[in-house]
C-alpha cells in the first residue's frame, strides 16, 4: 500500500496547501470543559457546567529535503510560520460570523487532512520549529516543527473524511507555489520526485517546465493512483 499523504489546506487565503513531508508518528486531540465550583455552604462545592472549551490538534511535523539536492527546509518552514500571519479580512468565514459585522484581519482558517483521520476547521495557535542539520552553507535540510492547533467550529460539523462513509473522493487540489517545481510536488505529495511525469500527465500538462506561480494541480489520494499515467 503507497503512502497516504498529511496535508493542512486552507480555506480562506491565496497561499498553497502544505503537505508534509512524512506522515505525524502522533497525534494528539485535546477537549476539554469548564465546570466552576459553586459555593453553596455546603459539605462540598457543586460543580456547575459553564462551557466547552475548543478542542486542540497537537502534532510534530518532520521537515526533510536531505535526498534532494539542492533544496532546503527553509521554504516550508516559513509556509507554516505564515498560517499564524494575519491576512485579508476573513472574519466572514468564521462559524456564526457575519459578513458585514465585526469585521477584523487574521490568519486564514484551516484543516488538516490524512486518510480516514478526524479533521476539524482550526487555526494555527502555535509553531516551535527546530532545525536538526545544515549543509555546509548553512541552509537548514532537516527540521521538526511542534505545532498546535484549535478547533473554530462546533463538534457536530466534524466531517468524516473516509471514503467509504460519505466524505471526500481523496483527490485533492494543490497550488504551486512561487519557484515550485513538479519534482518537487511530487516528493512532498508521493515522497518520490520520479512521479513528476505521471503528475504532469495525470493533469494533462504538456510542458511540465512551463508551470507557474498559483497554477493549480489535481492530485489523486495515493502514487498507486498514477501508474497508469507513468
Amino acid at each position: 500500500m503507497s503512502l497516504v499523504p498529511a496535508y493542512i489546506s486552507l480555506e480562506d487565503s491565496p497561499l498553497p496547501h502544505l503537505t508534509f513531508h512524512f506522515v505525524p508518528e502522533t497525534l494528539t486531540i485535546t477537549k476539554a470543559t469548564r465546570w466552576p465550583a459553586q459555593d453553596r455552604h455546603g459539605a462540598i462545592a457543586t460543580p456547575l457546567f459553564q462551557a466547552a472549551n475548543p478542542a486542540t490538534l497537537k502534532m510534530k511535523i518532520w521537515l526533510d529535503t536531505t535526498e534532494l539536492p539542492g533544496f532546503d527546509v527553509k521554504g516550508d518552514a516559513e509556509k507554516l510560520l505564515k498560517l499564524m500571519k494575519p491576512g485579508s479580512d476573513t472574519n466572514a468565514s468564521l462559524p456564526g460570523a457575519s459578513p458585514s459585522a465585526n469585521r477584523q484581519v487574521r490568519p486564514p482558517t484551516l484543516k488538516f487532512h490524512w486518510g480516514a483521520t478526524m479533521s476539524f476547521r482550526c487555526v494555527l495557535l502555535n509553531a516551535t520549529i527546530t532545525f536538526l542539520l545544515f549543509d555546509n552553507s548553512g541552509r537548514p535540510l532537516r527540521a521538526t516543527a511542534d505545532c498546535t492547533f484549535q478547533q473554530v467550529q462546533s463538534d457536530d460539523d466534524f466531517i468524516g473524511q473516509n471514503p467509504t462513509s460519505g466524505g471526500r473522493t481523496g483527490e485533492r487540489i494543490h497550488r504551486v507555489a512561487p519557484r515550485e517545481t513538479l519534482d518537487q510536488v511530487a516528493y512532498r505529495s508521493f515522497g518520490k520526485t520520479s512521479l513528476w511525469r505521471a503528475i504532469a500527465s495525470f493533469n494533462g500538462i504538456d510542458d511540465p517546465l512551463r508551470i507557474e506561480a498559483g497554477q493549480e494541480l489535481l492530485l489523486p489520494p495515493s502514487a498507486d493512483d498514477l501508474k497508469e499515467f507513468a
